[in-house]
C-alpha cells in the first residue's frame, strides 16, 4: 500500500468542489451533551454552509445553537492504466464553525432559490415550497480544511 496526502490551499479549487458536491455530512452538537450526525443537502454560499434542519425530528429540541459543528464532503475516482503512479484518488472537504439559526427574510429566501435551481431546476420559482418543518440554518464558517489522498 502506498499513500500520498496532499493539502489544498487554493480557496477557488475548494470552492469549485463545494459547489459541485451534492451532499455532505454534518454534524451538531446537542444540549444533551450528543452529538447529531447526518447526510444532507446543502448550499454553500458566502463561504458558509446552509441546509434545512427537520423542526419534526426528536433531536430539533435538543440543537444547541451558538455551538461548534462541522460539515465534510468526499468525493472519490478509480484511475486506470499502467502508466498510472496511483490507483486512486480521494478527496475530502471539511468545514469547521458555528452553528446558527437564520433569521434573516431575504436570506432564507435566497437559500430556498439556490436550493430549487440545485435541486429542482425544473421546478418554477413559483411553484417551489418548501415545507413548513424544514428550517434554515447555517455553519458559520471558521475553518475550511481539503486534502487530497492519493494511493495504491
Amino acid at each position: 500500500m502506498k499513500k500520498q496526502i496532499t493539502q489544498i490551499r487554493d480557496i477557488e479549487e475548494i470552492e469549485k468542489h463545494l459547489i459541485q458536491a451534492q451532499s455532505g455530512v454534518i454534524c451538531i452538537h446537542l444540549a444533551n451533551e450528543k452529538l447529531m450526525q447526518f447526510a444532507c443537502n446543502f448550499i454553500y454560499l458566502d463561504k458558509n454552509i446552509y441546509t434545512y434542519l427537520d423542526s419534526t425530528d426528536e433531536n430539533y429540541e435538543h440543537i444547541k445553537y451558538g455551538s461548534a459543528g462541522s460539515f465534510s464532503v468526499s468525493s472519490s475516482e478509480k484511475l486506470s492504466g499502467k502508466l498510472k503512479e496511483f490507483t486512486y484518488i480521494l478527496s475530502y472537504i471539511t468545514i469547521n464553525g458555528e452553528i446558527k439559526e437564520v433569521d434573516d427574510s431575504k436570506l432564507k429566501d435566497q437559500i430556498a432559490e439556490l436550493y430549487r435551481l440545485k435541486y429542482s431546476p425544473s421546478i418554477k420559482a413559483d411553484e417551489y415550497e418548501i415545507m413548513e418543518n424544514l428550517k434554515p440554518v447555517i455553519l458559520d464558517t471558521n475553518e475550511i480544511k481539503a486534502l487530497i489522498e492519493e494511493g495504491i
